[in-house]
């Protein structure tokens, strides 16, 4: 089995397409996991669908990207593991793909194109969302929370120690997600990267001179809502 897990903040619409979207997929092949990042209003909606888990994180921290996905890896049970935003649906039709890549080898990761529901555009595979194994996630050390409370670059550092610790990253061309921006978590929050670039910069330096480590993470307290 695989898991799929996406990060959640007031997005209510967008999840019903999500739960449309599972009902779908093949039975028994996959364990969904919702990520609430201490959302004002909590999830409400039901899904009556099995393997299906909501977790919550009790404090909000501005943009906790960087520790709602190591919530999301950490909570998972399988091997693999699948985070992506939640604007981005895994269809029927990619979720049968994705059944069929070769996970045998714990160094490869992958990465899918999405597909604009707005015009359909079709854009680059990215980094944000990534099908790879829980132990080597953990073994790199996750994503750096230094880079939460504030916008920017946790993403593109995480990429950086992606090739530092040589894990292939294999982009997915004949896999889209249905991408709905309508519906993105950021929407109308400040996106100012000062802070977070002199972090970056600070950081790729350490990575550079091989002297990097990452600190502590999940650095906050949740609860599972539902299961």
């Amino acid at each position: 089995m695989i898991t799929i897990f996406h990060i959640f903040y007031n997005q209510h619409t967008i999840l019903n397409k999500h739960f449309t979207a599972w009902r779908k997929h093949p039975k028994n092949a996959f364990k969904y996991i919702i990520i609430d990042d201490c959302s004002p209003q909590e999830i409400y909606e039901k899904c009556e669908i099995d393997n299906f888990t909501v977790f919550r994180i009790n404090r909000d921290i501005p943009w906790n990207i960087a520790g709602a996905r190591n919530l999301g890896f950490h909570v998972s049970s399988t091997d693999w593991v699948l985070g992506a935003d939640i604007d981005h649906v895994v269809t029927s039709d990619a979720a049968e793909k994705i059944l069929s890549l070769d996970l045998s080898n714990p160094d490869v990761a992958y990465t899918f194109k999405r597909v604009s529901e707005k015009d359909g555009y079709v854009g680059c595979p990215a980094i944000i969302n990534i099908l790879m194994n829980k132990m080597r996630f953990f073994e790199m050390g996750g994503y750096d929370e230094d880079f939460s409370g504030n916008y920017g670059r946790e993403e593109t550092f995480f990429w950086h120690c992606l090739q530092r610790h040589s894990i292939k990253i294999v982009q997915c061309d004949h896999i889209h997600l249905n991408w709905h921006p309508r519906y993105a978590a950021t929407k109308g929050l400040k996106r100012d990267k000062t802070i977070n670039s002199k972090i970056f910069t600070d950081k790729m330096d350490a990575l550079n001179r091989g002297t990097y480590g990452n600190g502590p993470i999940l650095r906050f307290e949740w609860k599972k809502l539902s299961s």
